[in-house]
């Protein structure tokens, strides 16, 4: 999105830098959060389901987002990354403290496994559909945008083909003038607009099942006080560990 919607080559180095950067400082933010509210806040099944619910609305929003929307787009990236930072570590929580302790390692294997082998089918799925639906509208669209700001029908096809490769390339294309260079372009533009409006849209049925999911937490409340339950064996209090 940062590279298509609002960066060019002309663009200044920190400008790309910091649009790379909105969900990282997102994820950031709800990992703060966390850890500076989460203990005052308490309700930890809530404290859950709300940033899942977040990260689910405002990832759905980028469904509306267009090239003219860069504010919009900042907000909802920022807020969708805040809602994942502060449930991705609150779900490390709650996957240690919903297993008995001596089934830590079994839980954390499977919680790891299953986030690992989650995100390579959600990648798959999303990368899948970015290239499909980017692919089948740019095909119907950029070589008639082209004809229609005055393009040859070859002409159009070589402004279709020359586009993704740059400016250089474009540039050889022969009958190439101004009018069809930006029509393709913005054309261009819009089969990327079509293909996050859709993966945007797929996201939702995953967040909505995770909203779902959440109202069949237990509480933890109960286990989240500062009682040690494990000590170091190098520790004085070693003795009161009822493994060793």
């Amino acid at each position: 999105m940062v590279g298509v919607y609002f960066t060019t080559e002309a663009t200044p180095r920190h400008i790309v830098y910091l649009l790379s950067a909105v969900q990282d400082f997102g994820i950031f933010t709800g990992a703060m959060l966390l850890s500076f509210l989460g203990k005052h806040i308490g309700h930890w099944k809530w404290q859950l389901g709300v940033p899942v619910t977040i990260m689910t609305i405002f990832g759905g929003l980028l469904a509306i987002i267009t090239p003219e929307k860069k504010s919009e787009a900042i907000a909802f990236a920022f807020l969708s990354a805040t809602g994942y930072g502060y449930a991705q570590y609150l779900s490390i929580a709650y996957i240690q403290f919903g297993a008995d302790q001596s089934e830590l390692g079994i839980a954390g294997g499977l919680a790891g496994v299953a986030r690992y082998a989650g995100g390579a089918v959600a990648v798959a799925i999303f990368s899948t559909i970015l290239s499909t639906t980017q692919s089948k509208y740019a095909i119907t669209h950029v070589a008639a945008a082209a004809e229609a700001a005055g393009a040859s029908p070859e002409t159009a096809q070589a402004v279709f083909a020359a586009l993704p490769l740059g400016a250089a390339a474009l540039e050889k294309v022969p009958g190439l003038t101004t009018a069809i260079a930006a029509a393709a372009g913005i054309a261009l533009v819009q089969s990327y607009v079509e293909a996050v409006k859709t993966i945007a849209l797929a996201s939702l049925a995953f967040g909505g099942l995770a909203m779902i999911a959440c109202l069949f937490l237990e509480d933890i409340g109960p286990k989240m006080t500062p009682k040690i339950e494990v000590f170091l064996e190098n520790d004085v209090q070693a003795e009161k560990n009822k493994f060793h």
